[in-house]
């Protein structure tokens, strides 16, 4: 037999001693010390010292720790999961204890995989319990019964190249759709710019409108450079009541680049530098948007030229307009510069300042509602019904080769009148007998009254007035009347015609009221006869 056998032998009494005088384990050192039946040598361990209990007349505590301590189980509850502790209790749970579920978290959870029972790889599990399929779009259901803002997504910061893609839907109790697409554009220096399409109907039914859903693409952004986030938002007009949200596309390509889709509820404002993506139309099958469609310029940066078109109509008093250089912050307000066509409630076409607009289109240009009468600043222009008076000065300026030409209407009397001048040669012309085909040139028997460049005027054909001493002219200074050359009076006369005579075809001068016996000759009258060189002048047959 071994020694480790011989020395296990040994103990053997001591431990069956021992076991004689263990009393037990005790919760309570009270319960120690009322034990019955005590006697020398006893000793038990106590739960509440941790330490063993020894019996010499009365039970004392020995300080001694209790060997291979066992404390007993507790009877408390398994708290809930929270924040991490080493803790103080020196309680233990039974084996078939249970930890109570905890379902609501304030912090982020990390997890390897959710897994629900019986689910398939193609379902996903919604935060209420139900599953959808991975086919189906994500959307969500506002109540816009006062209007407001809702934010579709969030584009993070991000520092290298790449242009995520979403699409999203509205639709609103009207049954409007419209459709959002968005594009930011990543750089290695952060989002550069964010590009969108807001098109608005895509489809309602035959009658297409506006009148509630959403009237407003904008977003925010925080920021700057690499450091960029934008938040795109969509205003809710009041009263479009319960309105759908839905992702309707969304690329593959740098997907985890669009976040936070459609996790908020609708707010009442929002805050931050905002900018707004215009909205377009789709009318491809006819329809009626609202009561005002308003154009603003795409180029945010432009400064000065900014100016938008809208077209408008008011149907309380059957009217509309087409406005030009409107300001592109309102569709309803006018600014210095607009314009606008309009059909006014009496059918009228009016073309007038907005801010100088008036119910008797007493200002700007305007047509009746008949087209028989055009004015200009309450002044007739054109009245088809009546005779036309013009009453002031009018200047036509730029025409046609510097001319105003009037043509005849019936066929007989072809030929026209044409009025011209050349501001370069300082020349004026009345053209007489023109043809009513042609705003240039001459044809044959055609005339013209010219004031020339030295200033004088002269009556001829028109075939010679650029030839000289042709026609009939007068001098510059009105005092000497000239026909082809030969002054017929006039200062310089010949023949001593100088004191206002004119020449006969002989080349002599007549002299009227001079009773002359001269080689000029005369003519005379007493009264009763007339007299040709101091002879009278019998009347009567010329001989053959």
């Amino acid at each position: 037999m071994g020694l480790k056998y011989i020395g296990e032998l040994n103990q053997l009494p001591q431990q069956l001693a021992r076991q004689t005088h263990f009393r037990g384990y005790f919760l309570l050192n009270a319960d120690i010390v009322n034990l019955p039946a005590s006697s020398t040598g006893d000793f038990a361990f106590s739960a509440e010292s941790g330490t063993v209990w020894m019996y010499e007349s009365e039970w004392y505590d020995s300080g001694q720790l209790v060997p291979d301590q066992v404390t007993p189980a507790s009877d408390e509850l398994p708290i809930i999961n929270g924040t991490a502790a080493a803790g103080n209790s020196t309680s233990y749970s039974r084996g078939d204890h249970v930890h109570p579920q905890q379902l609501t978290y304030d912090n982020d959870i990390t997890a390897t995989k959710f897994i629900m029972a019986g689910g398939t790889a193609t379902q996903i599990l919604l935060a209420n319990g139900d599953t959808t399929t991975i086919d189906s779009k994500l959307s969500r259901q506002y109540n816009s019964r006062t209007g407001g803002y809702i934010r579709l997504c969030v584009f993070p910061a991000g520092t290298s190249t790449g242009a995520p893609y979403i699409q999203f839907q509205v639709q609103c109790n009207t049954n409007a759709m419209q459709t959002i697409d968005l594009v930011p554009n990543y750089t290695v220096n952060g989002i550069s710019a964010l590009y969108g399409v807001f098109t608005a109907p895509s489809y309602v039914q035959t009658i297409m409108n506006i009148y509630y859903g959403v009237d407003q693409l904008l977003h925010t952004h925080t920021g700057t450079g690499s450091q960029a986030v934008y938040s795109v938002w969509i205003h809710m007009m009041s009263g479009s009541g319960m309105v759908t949200v839905s992702v309707s596309k969304q690329g593959i390509y740098w997907s985890q680049r669009v976040t936070e889709i459609l996790t908020q509820d609708i707010v009442t404002s929002i805050t931050g530098s905002q900018t707004q993506i215009p909205m377009s139309f789709n009318l491809g099958t006819g329809g009626i948007i609202g009561n005002m469609l308003q154009v603003n310029p795409l180029d945010r940066n432009y400064s000065s030229y900014s100016n938008g078109i809208r077209i408008g109509n008011n149907n309380n008093d059957s009217s509309s307009s087409l406005y030009l250089g409107c300001i592109k912050t309102s569709i309803i307000t006018t600014q210095t510069g607009q314009w606008e066509i309009s059909k006014t409630n009496d059918n009228a076409l009016t073309i007038n300042p907005s801010s100088l607009r008036q119910t008797d289109h007493s200002v700007g240009l305007s047509i009746n509602g008949d087209s028989s009468k055009i004015t200009f600043n309450g002044s007739e222009l054109v009245n088809v019904g009546t005779d036309l008076t013009i009453t002031g000065r009018k200047t036509f300026a730029n025409t046609s080769l510097g001319s105003i030409q009037i043509n005849a209407t019936d066929v007989s009397y072809g030929e026209g009148i044409r009025i011209s001048n050349s501001p370069l040669y300082n020349v004026s012309t009345i053209y007489i007998g023109t043809s009513s085909t042609s705003t240039s040139g001459e044809i044959d028997g055609q005339w013209t009254i010219i004031k020339r460049n030295a200033g004088e005027l002269c009556t001829c054909r028109t075939a010679d007035q650029i030839t000289d001493n042709r026609g009939l002219m007068i001098s510059a200074d009105g005092n000497i009347l000239s026909f082809n050359g030969s002054i017929i009076a006039g200062t310089g006369a010949t023949s001593g015609a100088s004191n206002g005579s004119v020449n006969y075809s002989a080349g002599n001068p007549i002299l009227w009221g001079v009773n002359s016996v001269g080689t000029e000759g005369g003519f005379y009258s007493d009264g009763p006869k007339i007299y040709w060189r101091a002879k009278p002048v019998t009347l009567g047959a010329v001989p053959p």
